[in-house]
Protein backbone atom coordinates (compact mmCIF):
# COMPACT_ATOMS: atom_id res chain seq x y z
CA UNK A 1 0.00 0.00 0.00
CA UNK A 2 1.08 3.44 -0.63
CA UNK A 3 1.49 6.35 2.56
CA UNK A 4 -1.82 7.69 0.32
CA UNK A 5 -4.12 4.21 0.88
CA UNK A 6 -2.26 3.29 4.50
CA UNK A 7 -3.12 7.44 5.64
CA UNK A 8 -6.62 6.75 4.53
CA UNK A 9 -7.51 2.98 5.61
CA UNK A 10 -6.27 4.94 9.23
CA UNK A 11 -8.61 7.71 9.00
CA UNK A 12 -11.16 5.50 8.22
CA UNK A 13 -10.41 2.95 10.90
CA UNK A 14 -10.56 6.19 13.20
CA UNK A 15 -14.04 7.03 11.55
CA UNK A 16 -15.30 3.49 12.35
CA UNK A 17 -13.94 3.54 15.89
CA UNK A 18 -15.56 6.90 16.16
CA UNK A 19 -19.03 6.17 15.21
CA UNK A 20 -18.94 2.73 16.54
CA UNK A 21 -18.74 4.12 20.42
CA UNK A 22 -21.23 6.91 19.38
CA UNK A 23 -24.11 4.03 18.44
CA UNK A 24 -23.11 1.84 21.54
CA UNK A 25 -23.35 4.83 23.43
CA UNK A 26 -26.82 5.35 21.54
CA UNK A 27 -27.89 1.39 22.37
CA UNK A 28 -27.15 2.15 26.46
CA UNK A 29 -29.12 5.86 26.48
CA UNK A 30 -31.75 3.96 24.44
CA UNK A 31 -31.77 0.95 26.87
CA UNK A 32 -31.91 3.42 29.74
CA UNK A 33 -34.68 5.49 28.80
CA UNK A 34 -36.54 2.05 28.27
CA UNK A 35 -36.00 1.12 32.23
CA UNK A 36 -36.75 4.41 33.02
CA UNK A 37 -39.97 4.18 31.57
CA UNK A 38 -40.07 0.96 33.50
CA UNK A 39 -39.47 3.14 36.93
CA UNK A 40 -41.77 5.75 36.03
CA UNK A 41 -44.90 4.91 33.38
CA UNK A 42 -46.69 7.33 34.10
CA UNK A 43 -43.47 9.99 32.78
CA UNK A 44 -43.03 7.50 29.77
CA UNK A 45 -43.69 10.16 27.04
CA UNK A 46 -41.23 13.28 28.93
CA UNK A 47 -38.51 10.51 29.45
CA UNK A 48 -38.69 9.02 25.52
CA UNK A 49 -38.25 12.87 24.50
CA UNK A 50 -35.57 13.28 26.93
CA UNK A 51 -32.61 11.55 24.51
CA UNK A 52 -31.15 14.60 23.77
CA UNK A 53 -30.44 15.67 27.36
CA UNK A 54 -28.46 12.40 27.40
CA UNK A 55 -25.39 13.01 24.95
CA UNK A 56 -22.60 14.31 27.85
CA UNK A 57 -20.59 17.78 27.11
CA UNK A 58 -16.91 17.88 28.32
CA UNK A 59 -16.84 14.82 30.08
CA UNK A 60 -18.56 12.46 27.58
CA UNK A 61 -14.65 11.96 26.13
CA UNK A 62 -14.28 10.16 29.57
CA UNK A 63 -17.84 8.42 29.33
CA UNK A 64 -16.79 5.93 26.41
CA UNK A 65 -17.06 3.07 29.82
CA UNK A 66 -20.59 1.63 29.58
CA UNK A 67 -20.80 1.55 33.46
CA UNK A 68 -19.85 5.23 33.77
CA UNK A 69 -22.45 6.35 31.03
CA UNK A 70 -25.16 4.73 31.92
CA UNK A 71 -24.24 6.15 35.76
CA UNK A 72 -24.55 9.58 34.07
CA UNK A 73 -28.06 8.63 31.89
CA UNK A 74 -29.74 7.46 34.46
CA UNK A 75 -29.36 10.48 37.08
CA UNK A 76 -30.33 12.69 34.13
CA UNK A 77 -33.41 10.58 33.64
CA UNK A 78 -34.19 10.84 37.12
CA UNK A 79 -34.31 14.03 37.72
CA UNK A 80 -36.56 13.96 34.37
CA UNK A 81 -39.34 11.98 36.00
CA UNK A 82 -39.14 13.64 39.39
CA UNK A 83 -39.22 16.86 37.56
CA UNK A 84 -35.68 18.37 38.89
CA UNK A 85 -33.27 20.43 37.31
CA UNK A 86 -31.60 18.69 34.79
CA UNK A 87 -28.35 21.16 34.14
CA UNK A 88 -26.46 20.48 37.64
CA UNK A 89 -23.73 18.15 37.15
CA UNK A 90 -24.18 14.80 37.61
CA UNK A 91 -22.04 12.75 39.91
CA UNK A 92 -20.84 11.57 37.17
CA UNK A 93 -19.16 14.66 35.81
CA UNK A 94 -18.15 15.66 39.27
CA UNK A 95 -16.50 12.42 39.48
CA UNK A 96 -14.81 12.50 36.23
CA UNK A 97 -13.54 16.15 37.14
CA UNK A 98 -12.14 15.12 40.43
CA UNK A 99 -10.10 12.59 39.01
CA UNK A 100 -8.91 14.94 36.77
CA UNK A 101 -8.06 17.09 39.15
CA UNK A 102 -6.05 14.17 40.93
CA UNK A 103 -3.76 13.68 38.03
CA UNK A 104 -1.99 17.14 38.98
CA UNK A 105 -2.08 17.21 42.53
CA UNK A 106 -3.78 14.91 45.27
CA UNK A 107 -7.18 15.16 46.35
CA UNK A 108 -7.65 16.33 50.07
CA UNK A 109 -9.91 14.78 52.74
CA UNK A 110 -12.78 16.18 52.07
CA UNK A 111 -12.46 15.88 47.57
CA UNK A 112 -11.10 12.14 48.08
CA UNK A 113 -15.12 12.22 50.49
CA UNK A 114 -16.70 13.88 47.73
CA UNK A 115 -15.37 11.84 44.88
CA UNK A 116 -16.47 8.51 47.26
CA UNK A 117 -19.48 9.91 47.72
CA UNK A 118 -20.55 10.69 44.70
CA UNK A 119 -19.01 7.32 43.17
CA UNK A 120 -21.26 5.58 45.14
CA UNK A 121 -24.43 7.63 44.58
CA UNK A 122 -23.90 6.92 40.78
CA UNK A 123 -24.10 3.37 41.59
CA UNK A 124 -20.05 2.68 40.36
CA UNK A 125 -18.39 -0.47 41.76
CA UNK A 126 -16.65 -0.30 45.08
CA UNK A 127 -12.89 0.48 43.93
CA UNK A 128 -10.10 0.19 46.92
CA UNK A 129 -12.82 -0.07 49.76
CA UNK A 130 -14.27 3.22 48.68
CA UNK A 131 -17.45 2.54 50.72
CA UNK A 132 -15.46 1.46 53.82
CA UNK A 133 -13.63 4.55 53.57
CA UNK A 134 -16.72 7.03 53.14
CA UNK A 135 -18.00 6.07 56.34
CA UNK A 136 -14.85 7.47 58.25
CA UNK A 137 -14.60 10.78 55.53
CA UNK A 138 -18.23 11.18 56.22
CA UNK A 139 -17.97 11.20 59.94
CA UNK A 140 -15.42 13.81 59.90
CA UNK A 141 -16.04 16.18 56.68
CA UNK A 142 -19.99 15.58 56.33
CA UNK A 143 -20.26 19.44 56.42
CA UNK A 144 -17.80 20.10 53.90
CA UNK A 145 -18.51 17.21 51.91
CA UNK A 146 -22.43 18.72 51.23
CA UNK A 147 -21.46 22.14 50.54
CA UNK A 148 -18.03 21.04 47.91
CA UNK A 149 -20.90 18.88 46.53
CA UNK A 150 -23.20 21.79 45.84
CA UNK A 151 -20.36 24.00 44.47
CA UNK A 152 -19.06 20.95 41.94
CA UNK A 153 -22.12 20.50 40.59
CA UNK A 154 -22.33 23.96 39.92
CA UNK A 155 -18.80 24.08 38.42
CA UNK A 156 -20.11 21.01 36.13
CA UNK A 157 -23.24 22.87 34.70
CA UNK A 158 -24.52 22.33 31.54
CA UNK A 159 -27.39 25.10 30.74
CA UNK A 160 -27.44 23.46 27.57
CA UNK A 161 -29.29 20.16 29.37
CA UNK A 162 -32.42 21.55 29.93
CA UNK A 163 -35.83 20.11 28.34
CA UNK A 164 -37.65 22.70 26.35
CA UNK A 165 -41.20 22.70 24.63
CA UNK A 166 -42.16 19.11 23.45
CA UNK A 167 -44.03 18.39 20.69
CA UNK A 168 -43.95 14.96 19.10
CA UNK A 169 -45.73 13.82 15.56
CA UNK A 170 -47.19 10.84 17.40
CA UNK A 171 -44.60 8.30 16.82
CA UNK A 172 -42.06 7.20 18.51
CA UNK A 173 -39.36 4.50 17.33
CA UNK A 174 -41.18 4.14 14.27
CA UNK A 175 -44.61 3.51 15.71
CA UNK A 176 -47.55 5.22 15.77
CA UNK A 177 -48.17 6.21 19.36
CA UNK A 178 -50.51 8.33 21.88
CA UNK A 179 -48.13 10.82 23.24
CA UNK A 180 -49.25 13.26 25.70
CA UNK A 181 -47.06 15.64 24.02
CA UNK A 182 -49.08 15.15 20.64
CA UNK A 183 -51.01 18.10 19.64
CA UNK A 184 -54.31 17.24 19.30
CA UNK A 185 -56.47 18.79 16.42
CA UNK A 186 -59.99 20.47 17.22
Amino acid sequence: MTDVTTGAAEILAGIEDALGSIFERIGWAEDEIAQAQLRHPEDADKLYHSFALLSGDEASARMGVEIVYRAHVREILERVAHGEDTRPGTAVEVVIGLLAAAERAPLSHEGFGLCARLWAAAGLPDHDGFADKLDHIEALHAARIDSDEIAARRACRNDARKLGHIECDGWHHGRETSCVFTPTVA
